[in-house]
């Protein structure tokens, strides 16, 4: 028995001199995928959609999150392209202020028979051009060389106030610029 416990504290002796070491190279790998992770979240997630002061948006159960896209925003008070107001509606005397006021575009800002919004479709227009523009001189090009085509998506943020009417009016006039996909924009509800 004493040959056992002389081996039995040799063994214990090493284990004690001997230093603990943290394995760096692995915990590193671990670091550097979880920051990958966190920059590919956030850079996937950089929607720029915001609500203008005082704007009440319908609610939604949908958790969808809408691709980044050029804004229309509907307030009670006018018509905002790109964060720039460009149609200021009017609205009668006696409900100026409440609730139950009433918000009509001027018939100057209107032509063919009332349903295309003038600077609406040229704010519109200039925006796609642009757009366009941007397109044919990228370096993506599609399966036959030719630059991407334009999407023509447009997001619509109209308060729950706004009437129809106005809607179906940004819609015709958004039509007539070439946009094709229209995205409304809602208050998602919080389960």
């Amino acid at each position: 028995m004493p040959a056992r416990k002389s081996i039995r504290s040799r063994a214990s002796r090493r284990i004690k001199i001997r230093d603990f070491e943290l394995p760096l190279t692995s915990m590193m790998d671990m670091l550097v995928i979880i920051l990958v992770f966190l920059l590919k979240s956030y850079s996937a997630s950089t929607n720029s959609f915001s609500s203008e002061k005082g704007l009440k948006l319908p609610i939604s159960k949908s958790q969808e999150i809408p691709p980044d896209s050029l804004q229309v925003v509907v307030t009670p008070e006018g018509l905002n392209f790109e964060n720039q107001r460009i149609v200021q509606f009017v609205m009668s005397a006696d409900q100026l202020g409440t609730e139950a006021a009433t918000y009509s575009l001027k018939p100057e800002d209107l032509d063919e028979n009332g349903m295309r919004i003038k600077s609406l479709y040229d704010s519109l227009t200039r925006a796609r051009e642009k757009a366009e523009l941007l397109r044919a001189q990228s370096k993506q090009r599609d399966e036959k060389g030719q630059p991407l085509p334009f999407d023509g998506v447009l997001a619509i943020q109209a308060d729950q106030r706004v009437r129809y009417e106005t809607i179906r009016r940004i819609m015709y006039t958004a039509a007539a610029a070439g946009y094709k996909t229209f995205r409304f924009l809602a208050m998602s509800r919080e389960s």
